[in-house]
This record gives structure tokens, C-alpha cells and sequence, in this order.
């Protein structure tokens, strides 16, 4: 099997690696974990800041059935990729006024050719009139729905983002990214942000089918979206839009919180050949958990539960595959799920998502440093469109080396592979992907 020729190289990748950071560190100053900050008055209130950070990715995926490289079938495909590159300006240029810029890639693998592509992700400001009441604009990340529709991708458990809490990923967003006004304050420990946007045009528009909904650019609407959520114990910040994925037993948290998203009209199908609108209706119910559970040793406990409704239309679904290794489709031999790593993850229907990870206790004096935390998800969905619920999950582990500022994460995950048997889709086998990860950050 190709996960057992797989894993031990990727494990001696991890340990090289390692060995060589250990002995640095040991040559070296070790790196200051402080925010690169200057400051514009005497009393630090205002100030100007940068970071950045990069997700390299080293990769062995089993590819879906008929897919192609360049016209050739690939059943199995190794490459090494940049999953994500960031990097950020960010300013608090006065008490109230606050203002965001972040450029960055996405999926920079061997099929984006020589030429990279940075793009503005986030342009935003916003006034803050008190911690009640915040109003901000732009281009930015500030979404509603659920948690990780807001997902901070550099301070992540699982090796990526789930992408079913991503419903309009690329769609009517640009990498998450809207136009859009927003406000979000704190009252007591209830902590909420309400969005309005204008959808991104769908550059990949599909005819609608009949009894098949898919989005469509006839109408143009706002969007609306909102995240409430209620906070337990300690408070998180909303200085930014992200959430984080775990904060590595740094703080006591326990939230649980609800979310809606939005959009007349946005969709379309066909209805004895009619043309038939309908509304994309989302919500989502989450509670998420990351508590320390000895001091000492430095262990914490990870959680996060969600509960997703999503109604965009009859038996609308969309398969996803991230930063895929191919880059092509055998008609013949294809699969319902499309190339390469893709399958189906978003769709009208009843979802839900579970992940959990454990925080091992560090060796040695540090203990805040070569720490383990191992980790599973689990998606399962039952789609209108399916004859089977779909099922995928994904279990790995994180060696911090220095917290998300240096960490390496070994993911792999199991996805089901679906075909359209002309009345039915049914479920088949299942393939595997294989991921080991690398980041770097700078706070």
C-alpha cells in the first residue's frame, strides 16, 4: 500500500528537520516570540506592525479515478507545494481607527506555471466607538456563519481549513475575502459581528440543470451573514476577524455560538425547463473547547463541534479538492468527485463536523517547545443530492518547535469516492491523501 512506502520517509523528514532546528537553537539566541511592532508615540498606543508566515507542503495523494497530468492518467501523485503565503501591514493609527492590508498566495504548486500571483486578500479600516460597537469596511475576512468560516489559517489544529464551513469559498468570495461594512462588539460575554456584502460575479458559472441548483450571476443581491457567540470563560480577542484553531493550553476558553448566512435569489435551476430562483439560506450551530489540563506538564485539550444546515437549492453540491495535483479529467473513467483530491464537502443538507486534538507535555526544561499534539476530524454530511452520507476525516499530529510561529504537521486524510450510476450516486472506495506541513510564521 502506498501510505506504508509513504509515512516513514515523511517521518524522517520530521526528525531531520528537528535535529537541525534543536541545533541551532542551541548555537543561537533563541527567537524572540515578539510582534514586530513600531510605535508612533510616547505612550505605545498607536502603532504600525508586520507579519508573515508560509504552509509548505511535501504531498502524496491517491488520485480520483480518470484523472490527468497533462492528458496522461495519474493514479498516484507526489509534489511539494506552498499551500499559503502571507504577508501583512496592520496599524493602529489612532485610538479608534484601526486599518488592515495583507497580500498574499494560495495553492502555488507545479501546474501554476513560472509566474506567481500575489494578490490584495484584505483592505479594510474601522472605527471602534467602544468595546461595545465597532464599524469597519473594506475588503477583509470579516465573515459570519460559524467559527472557522473566519478561520486564522496560521494558528490551525488540523493541517487545513474545513472547508464545509466555507460554503461560499471562491464562489461569491475571493478566498473567503468580500466588499463588504461590518460591525462586531462585545456585550458582557456575548461577543457578535453582522456583515453586509456584495458578491464577487461567479467566474465559473455553471448552466443550471433541472432539479439542479447552482449559483448564478442573473441576480446580484447583498449578502448578509452574523456570528454570535457566547464565551464562558475567558474572552477572546476580536481585534481581528480570525478564530483560532487551538491556543495551545494559553488560555481557558469554552464558546458556544450561532450563525447565519444569506443571499436572495443567488441561486438557479430549472423547473420543466423553467428558470427557478432560490435563496442561499445557511446556518450553523458550534461550541468550541481549548482549556489546559495540567499546568505543569503543559497538556491541553482541543475541541470543536458543529452543526450545519444549508439550504442553496434542490440538490445543489460541490466537490473541493485543495491545491490539486492534477490538472485534468478522463470523461470515461471519471468519478462523480472530479480530479485529483477532490470530492463532495458543501452541498444542500444536514452536516456535521467534529475535531479533537490532545496537547502532550514538552521534554526537557522548555517545555513549551517540542511539543506533540495529535489530532482527528470527522465530516459527515447527508446530502439531498447523495444516495449515501458522505464521510471524510482526517487524523495527524503537530511537532511544535516553537508553537504555530514553527511547527510541522503530519496529516492524512481518508476521503469517500462517489459515481454517478445515471439514477443514483453511490459510494465506492476511498482514497487517501498525505500531507506533511511545514510553517513559518513572524507575529
Amino acid at each position: 500500500m502506498i501510505y506504508k512506502k509513504t509515512i516513514p520517509v515523511l517521518i524522517g523528514i520530521i526528525l531531520l528537520f528537528s535535529q537541525y532546528s534543536i541545533s541551532q537553537e542551541k548555537q543561537t539566541t533563541p527567537f524572540r516570540n515578539k510582534p514586530l511592532k513600531w510605535y508612533l508615540n510616547d505612550d505605545n498606543t498607536r502603532w504600525l506592525g508586520l507579519h508573515t508566515y508560509l504552509q509548505l507542503w511535501g504531498r502524496v495523494n491517491q488520485n480520483n479515478p480518470g484523472s490527468t497530468v497533462s492528458g496522461e492518467l495519474q493514479n498516484t501523485t507526489t509534489d511539494i507545494s506552498l499551500r499559503r503565503f502571507r504577508l501583512a501591514i496592520k496599524g493602529q493609527l489612532t485610538e479608534k481607527l484601526f486599518v488592515y492590508t495583507q497580500v498574499g498566495t494560495n495553492n502555488l504548486n507545479y501546474l501554476s506555471g513560472r509566474e506567481t500571483s500575489i494578490k490584495l486578500l484584505d483592505a479594510y479600516a474601522e472605527y471602534s466607538f467602544s468595546e461595545k460597537f465597532t464599524i469597519g469596511g473594506g475588503k477583509s475576512l470579516w465573515n459570519g456563519l460559524s467559527r472557522f468560516s473566519a478561520p486564522s489559517t496560521s494558528n490551525l489544529m488540523i493541517a487545513d481549513v474545513p472547508f464545509l464551513a466555507l460554503p461560499t469559498v471562491n464562489t461569491t468570495d475571493d478566498l473567503l475575502r468580500n466588499l463588504s461594512i461590518y460591525t462586531k462588539g462585545k456585550i458582557y460575554k456575548v461577543d457578535y459581528r453582522f456583515i453586509l456584502s456584495k458578491p464577487f460575479p461567479i467566474e465559473n458559472e455553471i448552466e443550471p440543470a433541472e432539479g439542479i441548483a447552482e449559483f448564478a450571476n442573473t441576480h446580484a443581491d447583498l449578502q448578509y451573514a452574523g456570528y454570535i457567540k457566547y464565551e464562558f470563560l475567558q474572552p477572546e480577542s476580536n481585534k481581528y476577524a480570525s478564530h483560532r484553531g487551538t491556543y495551545l493550553g494559553k488560555k481557558r476558553v469554552l464558546n458556544i455560538g450561532f450563525g447565519f448566512k444569506y443571499q436572495p435569489d443567488a441561486l438557479c435551476s430549472l423547473n420543466g425547463g423553467e428558470e427557478q430562483f432560490h435563496d442561499m439560506n445557511l446556518l450553523a450551530a458550534d461550541v468550541f473547547l481549548d482549556v489546559p489540563i495540567n499546568g505543569e506538564r503543559g497538556t491541553a485539550l482541543s475541541a470543536y463541534f458543529g452543526l450545519f444546515q444549508y439550504d442553496f437549492g434542490p440538490n445543489y453540491i460541490r466537490s473541493i479538492g485543495a491545491n490539486n495535483p492534477t490538472n485534468g479529467l478522463n470523461p470515461e473513467s471519471a468519478s462523480f468527485n472530479g480530479k485529483g483530491n477532490s470530492y463532495p464537502v458543501i452541498g444542500t443538507g444536514t452536516s456535521v463536523l467534529y475535531q479533537m486534538g490532545y496537547l502532550l507535555g514538552g521534554i526537557g526544561k522548555n517545555r513549551d517547545k517540542g511539543k506533540l499534539q495529535p489530532y482527528a476530524r470527522i465530516q459527515y454530511s447527508d446530502f439531498d443530492r447523495l444516495d449515501d452520507p458522505m464521510i471524510s476525516y482526517d487524523i495527524g499530529i503537530n511537532y511544535f518547535l516553537n508553537g504555530h510561529l514553527s511547527k510541522f504537521t503530519l496529516n492524512a486524510q481518508s476521503r469517500p469516492v462517489f459515481f454517478d450510476m445515471g439514477n443514483t450516486i453511490e459510494k465506492g472506495d476511498r482514497k487517501w491523501m498525505f500531507v506533511l506541513q511545514y510553517q513559518f510564521r513572524i507575529q
